[in-house]
């Protein structure tokens, strides 16, 4: 018989005996799920003291004594095996067997996935035999007996392991059988709700044990916390109060929260305001209200982008005079697990402040996690206002799916969740009550722009004559491609325009820079005419207005978010912008409208804007409402409920791999090294530049080869760093990257740095859209 670690010496890690870790992470999770009945809770408990038992292992316990030794053996499944004889045993001695045998198998995966991809229920892989001789069996039983009375009559052997195998898999195929939803009426949202519940239990024993190791608590808003954020919020509108547009927004905001206090009590509400008023001081104030009068404790923001998630977070910041905590794909170390447990990287990925900025994808995760370590956003998550900015974004086929898994989990951990957007898509086919619905619309006397919809086709030789037709002092051309963009911003160069580019193929640096060139110079008033080609960047998160956009024909969502870029202060008094729609073939024949929009959503948004020629800005609501009626009169985008069967039968994957938007085309990284004039370069990355010490890209890239001084950064040194790298960084399509750097460079440097610098271009951005 091999030689055995006493079961009461074995150690978790260094300094830190195995049984008090598992007596920690037990009523860790016994806390965390209290508001359950007894038998979940001591079940979950049972499952917590089990997780890491197996690392009694006698080569687990050389290897955590001992640096030299790099292989150990996986404790998880063996943990995951042990558990289901145990709790199956405990099951039964309280006769409660039929009752709990679902949640028993579910907390059996998540012990055996607990430091990985969360398991499929079906994936039996746990259930073998292991090498029991190097495990003090007696040991464990007898701490078992010392927590658990209803195991006193249980005997952990290796002959009685062995036959549980057999026993075991007889079990599990009666579970499976009973999982299988195929010859039953079911209903999307209690399934969902089963399965949310599931996930509490794995965001149990995750916190329970990753906490264990460095101690993380959030931060909660109080009462006077929500009165001095209300008391913010009303000092900057008076702050604004001489802004054109500022009598409109004021009056909104009230008339919003009178709306509000009407019918306070309800989970979902949707901000309907127009581009311009204020939608993210309006919800702002609404979450200080559910604060200060309904005891919520914490505000959540979520965006769809970076540039809009770091923007509104500054503003915030502003705002409340206090920090945020952001947490978006930048800040996420996943190839490094000594970060991945820091006490900095668990209290970003457990959300753990009171207020937090984070991006769809993240949000996603939480309420679909694919890894152990994404269940750690709901470790906080009770009591939250969740803010959602621009709903339409996410992509239709997922939009149910998403609501109605939030909804489950609204209903588990007490959430608000309040939807902002000038234009709101159904709710109807993806929650079970429609939100309270908060709408301010565009006052008929202050109808900012008039649309003129434009029959004659243009390319990139005739827009120049168009935009000059309609000229007035500051104007955008907003087409369907980069493309199109920079054959179109050629024209007018060549026609001796001011004009500015900004596209999706110029890095986040030379963006910012850009956007930051043109808002200088509309606030200027100097260099007139003004003209700015852009692609879909400048529908959402760019605060900048013009008097004339011409854009070429999309979908109608698309052509009402640009109209918010059109006189979107009032600037030019009772004056209206226009906005002109227009077919775009590229060199007149190559309809490039149909590379990037379906085609289905084209002939609905044609069918719709045909009726006439000009549009108000308040009769463009009415059209955008029809486009969603139809669009989903069309297709209800039901079909991805099915998922939901899908995760309870056993195949989780299927939600986990939810993404809020299109899969693209595989995409690859590549650093550019193109630096904009100091001038033109954002503070918050010059103070970025400073702190590491590097006055060009190549340092910033050289650094970050540098594995030594990677490895001697901070966590929060480190993830500072990797945001001002990824400045920097272009995520161009795979065929393309590979037509400029090769796949040996790929292999040998995750993100290759661009030597070619012909290709990238202070004007241009990167050409090869162009000259390909």
């Amino acid at each position: 018989m091999s030689r055995i670690v006493p079961f009461e010496t074995c150690i978790a890690r260094p300094g830190v005996s195995l049984i008090e870790h598992s007596v920690f992470v037990k009523r860790s999770m016994e806390y965390f799920l209290r508001e359950f009945d007894n038998t979940t809770v001591r079940l979950a408990g049972l499952s917590g003291v089990c997780h890491d038992v197996a690392k009694a292992h006698l080569e687990w316990q050389a290897y955590i004594q001992s640096s030299a030794i790099k292989k150990r053996p996986n404790h998880s499944a063996c943990g995951a095996f042990l558990f289901s004889y145990l709790g199956y045993h405990f099951l039964k001695h309280i006769d409660l067997w039929e009752k709990y045998k679902i949640l028993w198998l579910w907390l059996i995966q998540d012990i055996r996935s607990h430091h990985g991809k969360l398991s499929d229920l079906n994936d039996d892989s746990w259930l073998k035999k292991y090498e029991w001789s190097k495990i003090d069996l007696e040991g464990i039983e007898m701490f078992f007996k010392k927590q658990y009375k209803e195991l006193e009559n249980v005997k952990l052997s290796e002959s009685s392991l062995i036959h549980w195998i057999h026993e075991c898999a007889r079990l599990l195929e009666d579970i499976y059988d009973e999982l299988d939803l195929e010859y039953e009426e079911w209903e999307a949202l209690p399934v969902m709700k089963r399965l949310q519940v599931w996930r509490q239990m794995t965001t149990s024993l995750i916190s329970g044990d990753r906490f264990h190791v460095k101690e993380v608590s959030t931060q909660w808003l109080a009462k006077q916390d929500f009165k001095r954020f209300h008391k913010a919020v009303n000092d900057f509108s008076k702050k604004h109060a001489d802004e054109p547009l500022s009598v409109m927004r004021i009056e909104a905001q009230q008339e919003m929260m009178r709306q509000l206090e009407e019918e306070p009590d309800h989970t979902f509400y949707t901000l309907k305001m127009p581009t311009g008023y204020g939608k993210t001081i309006t919800s702002l104030k609404m979450a200080t209200w559910f604060g200060e009068h309904q005891g919520f404790q914490k505000i959540i923001y979520v965006a769809p982008y970076l540039s809009i998630l770091e923007q509104n977070a500054s503003e915030i910041e502003q705002l409340f005079d206090t920090v945020v905590l952001q947490h978006h794909s930048l800040a996420i170390l996943d190839d490094d697990p000594e970060q991945r447990t820091s006490f900095s990287q668990l209290a970003m990925e457990s959300w753990a402040h009171s207020l937090v900025c984070t991006s769809f994808q993240q949000l996603c995760k939480a309420i679909f996690p694919s890894r152990a370590q994404d269940t750690l956003r709901r470790a906080f998550l009770k009591n939250s206002v969740i803010i959602i900015d621009e709903p339409q974004i996410f992509s239709p086929e997922v939009w149910n799916l998403f609501l109605c898994g939030i909804e489950a989990l609204a209903e588990i951990v007490r959430l608000k969740v309040i939807f902002l957007s000038a234009t709101m898509p159904p709710f109807r086919y993806g929650l079970s009550n429609e939100p309270k619905k908060l709408v301010i619309k565009s006052s008929a006397e202050h109808n900012r722009y008039q649309v003129v919809i434009e029959t004659e086709v243009q390319s990139e030789e005739t827009v120049v004559g168009f935009m000059e037709k309609n000229e007035r002092e500051t104007q955008a051309l907003i087409v369907n491609t980069v493309k199109d963009a920079i054959l179109s911003f050629d024209n007018l160069k060549k026609r001796g325009k001011n004009a500015y580019l900004v596209h999706g193929l110029m890095t986040p640096i030379h963006k910012k820079a850009q956007i930051k060139k043109i808002d200088d110079l509309l606030k200027e008033k100097q260099t007139r005419p003004l003209y700015v080609v852009s692609t879909q960047i400048f529908e959402t998160g760019v605060n900048l207005s013009f008097q004339h956009i011409a854009r070429a024909l999309s979908l109608l969502p698309s052509i009402f978010q640009t109209g918010g870029r059109v006189n979107r202060h009032m600037e030019n008094g009772e004056k209206a912008g226009l906005l002109t729609i227009f077919p775009f073939y590229q060199n007149g024949n190559i309809d490039t409208r149909s590379m990037i929009y379906p085609k289905n959503l084209q002939k609905i948004t044609d069918r719709i804007l045909k009726e006439k020629t000009l549009y108000t800005e308040l009769e463009m609501v009415d059209l955008v409402n029809q486009y969603y009626s139809e669009m989903f009169r069309q297709n209800t985008y039901e079909a991805a409920l099915m998922k939901i069967k899908d995760a309870y039968e056993g195949g989780w994957n299927k939600l986990s791999s939810v993404q809020p938007f299109h899969m693209n085309d595989p995409r690859l990284p590549i650093f550019v090294p193109y630096e904009p004039e100091v001038e033109e370069i954002d503070e918050k990355i010059l103070k970025l530049k400073k702190k590491f010490q590097v006055s060009d890209p190549e340092q910033i890239y050289n650094k970050y080869s540098d594995r030594q001084f990677m490895a001697n950064l901070s966590f929060e040194e480190r993830k500072l760093f990797m945001i001002l790298f990824n400045y920097y960084v272009l995520d161009v399509l795979a065929q393309k990257a590979l037509s400029i750097i090769s796949q040996e460079e790929y292999l040998q440097k995750k993100i290759p740095i661009l030597q070619d610098k012909k290709i990238y271009d202070e004007l241009y951005g990167l050409k090869i859209d162009v000259y390909d």
